[in-house]
């Protein structure tokens, strides 16, 4: 993930530091992994009460 940003940011012309990527990618996978537990928890509910 980090190396994507990395890549991402150098294509668009705006370079920063392996560890902003490092931080971001951190942030985004979490907010991804807080999201799909969420989803599943909905999924689990509306399956019981269905």
């Amino acid at each position: 993930m980090t190396l994507v940003l990395v890549l991402s940011s150098a294509a668009l012309g705006r370079p920063v530091t392996l560890v902003g990527c490092g931080a971001s990618a951190v942030l985004l996978i979490a907010v991804g992994e807080a999201g799909n537990g969420l989803r599943q928890r909905l999924r689990h509910r509306t399956r019981r009460a269905g």
